[in-house]
């Protein structure tokens, strides 16, 4: 039987990060945000 674990964060802008750079962390691929253009 497999077990299965997830766990979840809240991102907020107002501490600098964006949830496009926090996926692109994670993923380690370079993601680029349209709203900032980073």
């Amino acid at each position: 039987m497999a077990i299965y674990h997830c766990s979840t964060k809240t991102v907020n802008r107002s501490s600098g990060r964006t949830a496009v750079a926090s996926s692109a962390y994670r993923a380690g691929e370079k993601l680029k945000d349209e709203r900032t253009g980073l």
